[in-house]
């Protein structure tokens, strides 16, 4: 009997889950959004799958390399299990590419990059993952058109520093990831 695909939330990085000051990645600049803590443990707990993807042209453009992605992909982690001890996301997906970028090998067209769904779709067939009982949250209209282009519910996010328009499409528009997980939970399959 084949295994039951899971249901996942697809997260942006920056914005969601830690302040999105532009171009973020130094460590020591990491601060978490208010409320994220509470939602990634509320849909841990309701046992969602939970991957990060996140663009971040900040490669391509030569402002940081993707071992700087990395190195801050680690403390934001670090700070996650502060409080949440035995946390883990399922997965850590990054785009470092974009077209007008400095950096040769990283500055091309991409379908990794959102609103591309490359990430999400090579999410779903290692993760086992199915997008009808999936959320992606984000805080651009960008995320949400990913969400869209991948047969995901979006949801936007608006307290996460930088403030972007807000998403005609999105399912909702809500502060931060604690209550897009409450929306979550409560339209979930």
């Amino acid at each position: 009997m084949p295994t039951p695909a899971k249901k996942a939330v697809f997260i942006d990085r920056d914005g969601v889950l830690n302040v999105d000051l532009g171009y973020t990645y130094k460590p020591q600049d990491l601060k978490l959004v208010n409320g994220s803590i509470d939602g990634l443990k509320s849909l841990k707990d309701a046992g969602y799958t939970l991957v990060v993807i996140t663009n971040q042209s900040g490669v391509a453009r030569g402002f940081f390399s993707l071992d700087d992605v990395q190195s801050f992909n680690a403390e934001l982690i670090r700070q996650i299990r502060q409080h949440l001890p035995q946390f883990s996301f399922d997965a850590m997906m990054i785009c470092p590419h974009h077209p007008e970028g400095s950096v040769p090998e990283f500055s091309i067209e991409c379908q990794c990059r959102k609103p591309g769904t490359a990430l999400i779709m090579e999410a779903v067939n290692k993760l086992g993952i199915d997008l009808n009982k999936s959320w992606l949250v984000g805080d651009k209209d960008s995320d949400i058109e990913c969400a869209i282009n991948a047969g995901l519910r979006g949801i936007q996010v608006t307290r996460g520093g930088k403030q972007y328009p807000q998403s005609k499409q999105a399912f909702a528009t809500l502060p931060t990831l604690r209550e897009a997980a409450e929306v979550i939970l409560k339209n979930s399959f």
